[in-house]
């Protein structure tokens, strides 16, 4: 007679399953997939770092070196005006080469434009200065003064120097090889111009830096 099976009073489950070995595999590629992308991203991020520091360009630096007015008036509500100035610009990169495509210049009084120029596209060499000279701002533009603007007109007009902005626009290329950089820096310059007939004889023109801005 065959032996009894001894009787069960619980559930019986059988042996341990092991888990897929499959589900393991499929984890370890796919950390390694996301760590060669994290290494991909932070070795390219490296690289543009350095290119950035390497390639990036310096500004360039405007001065005007002398400027003066030989006439500046107002009668019956029209400001006459003959402005003369010397600018220079230096480029102090040994990377870039500049070529100012489009170049515009604006000159200001108590923020109302007086006159513009275009001025005449240029090439500049790496380490170089430029030299510009605009003497033809000159004409007559009305303009209206009242209450404080009058009052500092006259005291202006005592001292014998006064407030003229000249700002610059250009379109312009910085090129150092293959890399061209295509940009459109300001330019401004606050400026205190002496009229060459003040009666103060010590009234000069000091150098003065202007504003550059990419």
């Amino acid at each position: 007679m065959a032996d009894k099976q001894p009787y069960l009073n619980a559930n019986f489950y059988g042996p341990t399953v092991p888990p897929s070995s499959k589900r393991h595999r499929g984890r370890r590629v796919l950390c390694t997939i996301l760590k060669v992308a994290i290494g991909f991203i932070v070795g390219v991020g490296i690289v543009l770092l350095i290119l950035g520091i390497v390639y990036r360009p310096h500004k360039l630096e405007f001065n005007v070196t002398s400027a003066k007015l030989t006439q500046f008036n107002i009668t019956a509500n029209q400001l006459y005006y003959n402005l003369g100035l010397n600018v220079t610009i230096t480029n102090p990169n040994k990377r870039y080469r500049v070529y100012y495509d489009t170049n515009e210049m604006v000159v200001l009084y108590k923020n109302r434009r007086l006159n513009s120029l275009s001025l005449p596209a240029f090439f500049q060499d790496t380490k170089s200065t430029a030299v510009l000279s605009p003497n033809n701002f000159e004409g007559q533009r009305l303009i209206l003064l009242a209450g404080d603007e009058i009052v500092e007109f006259n005291s202006e007009k005592a001292e014998g120097q006064y407030p003229i902005d000249v700002k610059f626009s250009f379109r312009l290329r910085m090129k150092s090889g293959e890399v061209v950089l295509k940009l459109k820096p300001k330019v401004h310059c606050g400026l205190r111009v002496p009229f060459s007939n003040a009666p103060k004889s010590f009234v000069f023109f000091p150098n003065t830096a202007c504003d550059f801005q990419f």
